[in-house]
């Protein structure tokens, strides 16, 4: 075949491939401000309004969901699965600013701020009561049968009951053998119900327990009933103290999906003592609506806009913002307790009353010209194959910027990240681990012939993008490329911890990365591992990582950090390293590390290139900003370099 006939069909093969991968059944579109949820929403005339109306539109494989620019929803963007060259589109349309998702609550309002002490502000508590027009659902709310499930060293299982004390009421026996070391070791849960998103469920039930226990303010928990139990609300119950005496309670839910496989589980290990029976009733569900602030499980960031330039420190180790470059929109200070708070910015978050405590010399709503609480949900949640998210902009999350699960063919590109991560991980509110996470991109366990392209990352608490997970799975033909990531702690990390992962075609490259661990993040971790290239425990049967052509200026700490000693299965080269003399840099000129946990020392640019083989053909070049001063990272000189992201459109 000649040469010519092959690229005449090569044309023919790619015209074929984009033409089915753009077909589309229909196009939906979205405008919070002009909307309305009971329009069709098949033209910007009749557009849909919220993020709720689109979670519960049964999209097609070839559909698009279209936001218009220029708008804001707060909440999380749930996608639907497409077919393998027909995915759901989820992208903009008309003229501005690209379409923000926020998973933050706006505490502007001077109103929702009360003085509860000498300096000390707090939100108004969170105040219910019953709805007047309560969504027919309510009543199935967790109206099944209920079963335990127990794990690893918890042991324990669920009767049928009648309690003649009750007037013959049917309800449940839990009988404890052993409790367990982790609360999802011993679950007491119901599932297949209906749940109807954006509401206050309140769950009434009678309980006793032959030995007194307290059900934590973070065990019942609403989600999905199967694979990936995905969230579908937030619980804003206190604390259960459930003693020898049958008392009521209320578990507290506000969902935030439509879906019809809700379950909800009591997570009671390590809570219910061994030997207990745990007798439970339940009363039915009903609907109520708040009359305050409504904030999710953790706030994991409070963002701040100041009327006028913020003076700042020079020192990175007291730093106590990060700025933009006009200096007026930064962070607080997230502690554990209330007694940590100190100076003006420190805040808590009280996981009990649901409730945000300041440090402030004044109001806050009447001192900063805006406040957004950064919630724990992610902006965007990715479960399934064959979607594509393109040209919106996620901001203000505790949690991922976009949250990919054991997916295939997921495309994300000309998006824009900020102000991601800070959130609770483990849900304690200080209490046991105080572990705080988030990442722009995270794709968890599979990933298939997926793609991260032509976005920006910046502020991010941990990484920008991350391919990792803890089961067996295969992480094949990830691609990262020609994305410009500032200021984040980490720019790409990889982990897998299951001996039997396949992690091959990876790809990491044209990307640019400018001052890892010199955003905001950094100064409040614990953990400070400012790194442009990271990488944890790598026990798989099988590695193939590619990192190449990308420009890594800067960094506080290092270039490349290790744990695991499978750097010689990596390909790393044409890339190119800088940084500035006259900032500090925590490692000296040791900004190099592999295999850390077997003692590995720290390198200087020519010993890691000597020892490893790696990196043989990249440079230390400075690259050349159009304006630095004002986040404008187009590179000047990337001729020069030859590396960084392929020229665009910035």
């Amino acid at each position: 075949m000649t040469n010519s006939i092959k690229t005449a069909l090569s044309g023919v093969l790619f015209f074929f491939l984009f033409f089915v991968g753009t077909s589309r059944s229909a196009d939906y579109y979205v405008d919070s401000l002009n909307g309305d949820d009971a329009n069709a929403g098949t033209t910007p005339a009749t557009a849909w309004k919220s993020l709720e109306r689109v979670d519960a539109a049964p999209l097609a494989a070839g559909d698009s969901v279209l936001f218009r620019r220029g708008r804001v929803w707060r909440g999380t963007l749930r996608t639907k699965s497409g077919e393998e060259g027909r995915p759901v589109r989820y992208g903009a349309y008309g003229k501005g600013p690209k379409p923000r998702i926020l998973s933050s609550t706006d505490l502007s309002d001077p109103k929702l701020w009360t003085r509860v002490g000498d300096g000390l502000w707090a939100t108004l508590e969170n105040k219910l009561r019953d709805a007047k027009n309560p969504a027919p659902e309510t009543a199935e709310f967790a109206s099944g049968d209920w079963f335990v499930y127990t794990e690893d060293d918890a042991e324990g299982e669920a009767s049928r009951e009648v309690f003649p004390e009750l007037d013959d009421a049917e309800g449940w026996r839990v009988s404890c053998v052993a409790s367990g070391s982790h609360g999802s070791f011993f679950q007491f849960t119901t599932q297949g119900f209906p749940v109807r998103g954006a509401r206050y469920v309140a769950l009434r039930f009678r309980a006793r327990s032959s030995e007194p226990f307290t059900i934590p303010a973070t065990a019942p928990s609403l989600f999905m009933s199967d694979a990936p139990w995905s969230s579908y609300g937030d619980t804003v119950s206190s604390d259960l103290e459930i003693t020898n005496e049958w008392r009521e309670f209320d578990a507290v839910f506000h969902t935030n999906v439509d879906a019809e496989d809700g379950r909800v589980t009591f997570f009671l290990g390590g809570a219910i003592p061994d030997g207990a029976t745990f007798d439970f009733v339940v009363e039915g569900a009903r609907e109520l609506t708040s009359a305050s602030v409504e904030l999710g499980k953790d706030v994991g960031n409070l963002v701040f806009t100041e009327p006028g330039a913020v003076k700042q420190s020079e020192d990175p180790e007291t730093k106590r913002f990060a700025p933009t470059y006009d200096r007026r929109e930064y962070c607080g200070f997230k502690k554990w307790t209330l007694d940590a708070l100190e100076e003006n910015g420190d805040f808590w978050y009280d996981i009990a009353s649901r409730r945000v405590f300041l440090k402030s010399d004044a109001n806050p709503g009447k001192k900063y010209a805006s406040i957004e609480a950064v919630l724990r949900p992610h902006c965007c949640e990715i479960v399934g194959n064959d979607v594509v998210v393109e040209n919106l902009a996620l901001t203000h999350t505790g949690a991922h910027g976009v949250s990919v699960d054991d997916a295939e063919r997921v495309v994300i590109r000309d998006c824009d990240f900020d102000w991601i991560g800070g959130g609770d991980l483990y849900g304690g509110g200080g209490e046991g681990k105080r572990v705080r996470f988030g990442n722009g991109v995270q794709f968890w366990n599979k990933s298939i012939d997926c793609l991260v392209e032509r976005c920006k990352f910046s502020r991010v608490y941990d990484t920008a993008t991350t391919a990792q997970g803890p089961d067996q799975s295969v992480s094949r033909n990830l691609a990262i490329r020609d994305c410009v990531m500032w200021r984040c702690e980490q720019a790409f990390e990889i982990w897998f911890s299951d001996d039997e992962t396949i992690l091959e075609g990876c790809v990491f490259e044209r990307n640019l990365c400018v001052d890892c661990g010199r955003g905001w993040s950094h100064v409040q971790r614990p953990d400070k591992i400012a790194t442009p290239i990271l990488g944890y425990g790598l026990t798989c049967a099988k590695v193939d990582v590619t990192i190449r052509e990308n420009v890594f200026c800067d960094s506080s700490e290092y270039f490349i950090k290790f744990w695991h000693d499978r750097v010689g299965e990596y390909h790393i080269d044409d890339n190119v390293y800088w940084v500035w003399k006259d900032r500090e840099h925590f490692q000296g000129d040791k900004y190099f590390g592999f295999d850390a946990s077997h003692g590995k020392p720290l390198m200087t640019w020519d010993e890691y290139r000597a020892a490893t083989g790696q990196d043989a053909h990249s440079r230390w070049l400075e690259p050349k900003f159009r304006d630095y001063d004002k986040d404008d990272f187009a590179l000047l000189n990337r001729d020069e370099l030859k590396a960084g992201p392929s020229p665009r459109r910035m």
